[in-house]
């Protein structure tokens, strides 16, 4: 793999984990991310009355049922960072990768190596890490634990991850076998819907829980910061849809988890959270599992 696109994949890491950042540092994550998703809803309508792009009605079971679940997922990451820090909650989230494996296995018949055992495991245990100082000893302890609001929000964030990419993964196999061509434009009309579908449904329940004014006074004070994270969103995938058309999507997808070191980092410096090196050493541990994985044949 060339140097250049290993830096145009960390640099997407990087987008990636300021936008978090971004979000986490606001002072209501759950309007923050609201805004974000008015801006993602002004994009996908834009395109789709430009272009009028076609999608066979077989994959609009899969664009809906990955929008209900992007949907849960937003709400869940939302009340993560609202109630827990930034570098606890988004390495649990982004462990995803190393997980989807087993559930590949089992509702998509896939098979998976020994180095992907290992993975997995490494995987596994860098979770463990994050929440090893809980004291957990026993199922008993693990249920209460799962009852603190950031641990709950970020494992709800996880489930949906993990979710939406067996959806999405059924979603684009079936979509290539409708049309019989991968362009990239397939995944991004793919996106754009389930974009426009989930981001309606969060703004909805936004303006169903919050006052209109509180909204209006986020979007007013944090217009900038909105502003940038919505390039920063755009770009991180972007860059990485680029790199996808002529690289393994399972080296880069490895490579694109130093997102959870770089957002450790900030949270760790800048806002000032605890455990930075237990967390450090458990980004390590998952990024050198997913690595693992990605590599198994």
């Amino acid at each position: 793999m060339e140097i250049y696109i290993v830096a145009l994949v960390l640099l997407s890491a990087l987008c990636h984990a300021c936008w978090n950042y971004l979000s986490k540092a606001s002072n209501s994550p759950q309007l923050f991310l609201a805004w974000i998703a008015m801006a993602s809803i002004s994009i996908s309508a834009t395109v789709f009355l430009t272009l009028r792009p076609m999608i066979p009605s077989s994959i609009w079971l899969y664009i809906i049922a990955s929008a209900i679940v992007h949907f849960v997922y937003l709400v869940s990451l939302s009340q993560a960072y609202a109630t827990g820090e930034i570098s606890y909650v988004y390495p649990i989230t982004r462990s995803a990768p190393g997980l989807i494996p087993i559930f590949a296995i089992l509702f998509l018949g896939e098979k998976i190596s020994f180095q992907g055992v290992i993975g997995i495991f490494c995987t596994l245990v860098s979770v463990y890490l994050l929440i090893r100082p809980e004291g957990l000893h026993s199922i008993h302890n693990f249920m209460d634990y799962l009852k603190k609001p950031e641990s709950f929000w970020s494992f709800s964030t996880l489930a949906t991850v993990v979710a939406y990419s067996i959806i999405d993964k059924k979603g684009m196999a079936e979509f290539y076998g409708q049309v019989g061509d991968s362009k990239i434009m397939n995944a991004l009309v793919y996106l754009l819907a389930e974009s426009f579908l989930s981001s309606v449904l969060y703004v909805s329940y936004i303006v169903y829980r919050f006052p209109w004014k509180e909204i209006i006074t986020i979007g007013r004070n944090s217009a900038t910061r909105i502003f940038v994270s919505t390039f920063l969103k755009i770009s991180s995938y972007s860059l990485i849809l680029y790199v996808l058309m002529t690289q393994p999507v399972s080296y880069i997808s490895a490579i694109r988890q130093f997102s959870v070191i770089f957002v450790i980092l900030l949270g760790g410096l800048s806002l000032g959270e605890s455990q930075l090196k237990l967390r450090l050493i458990s980004a390590s541990t998952m990024i050198a599992g997913i690595f693992l994985i990605a590599t198994a044949t």
